[in-house]
């Protein structure tokens, strides 16, 4: 039984040798170097959005960094930089302790970020089984570019069981892409799609460029019955320019 812990025990001691102890887990460079023997996995998909008002929370925490966790995401962590100038470089990103939510029953997640002033730039990342995930950086607009919240610019037609859906940009025409949940009213997700236009039609994918909905079966809509649409348009930095959302019936 030593006979085997031994070689184990040498490999172990040669790993804690050879890290730099001045390596620092809130650094996001650094962090990154310390999961490098975890593979990089796929980006993950987030943007964020917010206004003195608060916009998918409170006026004390106003801006929303949202984010999809895939199946068997892990320690989910935010890091910030403080100046645009540094997006790119990871070592200016440090770790930010906020509060976290889930949304739509957890099928996507946020952080609730506390006031700044100016712009940021903020990562997401977390860790599923052998493999470290993060986003493309964010730009937080909160001060200078605060997220249009404008349920009138969504138009619905009813059409049963697969209404349509059409929008305008909004007063920031700068959206790169559209992001559209639909959910019943007690906020479970039915399906997650993203699109170029400004329109979507359930559950018609002709035009859909992205799909979170969990595919393993087709999903549906019951007929008579109420449901939410909800909507963000994002421009190509991930910053949220509009959000909308509509009750709408299958009737």
């Amino acid at each position: 039984m030593m006979k085997n812990l031994i070689p184990l025990l040498i490999m172990l001691l040669a790993i804690s040798c050879d890290r730099d102890p001045a390596l620092d887990a809130d650094v996001l460079s650094d962090y990154m170097e310390l999961n490098v023997s975890l593979q990089i996995g796929s980006d993950i998909v987030a943007c964020a959005g917010g206004n003195e008002n608060g916009l998918l929370g409170s006026d004390i925490e106003p801006t929303d960094v949202v984010f999809y966790p895939i199946e068997g995401a892990t320690e989910f962590r935010y890091f910030e930089a403080e100046n645009v100038a540094d997006s790119a470089n990871f070592s200016k990103y440090i770790a930010k302790e906020l509060d976290q939510e889930a949304l739509f029953n957890g099928y996507l997640r946020k952080f609730n970020n506390t006031p700044f002033s100016g712009e940021k730039m903020g990562i997401v990342t977390y860790k599923t089984p052998g493999k470290i995930h993060k986003c493309n950086a964010i730009r937080l607009k909160t001060n200078v570019k605060p997220t249009e919240v404008n349920h009138d610019l969504i138009e619905f037609d009813e059409n049963g069981v697969t209404p349509s859906f059409t929008w305008s940009s909004g007063i920031i025409n700068e959206n790169f892409i559209y992001f559209q949940v639909i959910s019943d009213l007690d906020g479970n997700l039915i399906s997650g799609t993203y699109t170029v236009d400004t329109e979507f039609t359930f559950y018609d994918l002709s035009n859909v460029v992205f799909n979170i909905t969990d595919t393993t079966s087709t999903p549906a809509l019951e007929p008579n019955k109420n449901y939410k649409f909800s909507l963000m348009g994002v421009s190509d930095d991930n910053w949220i320019n509009l959000f909308g959302e509509t009750i709408f019936s299958t009737n």
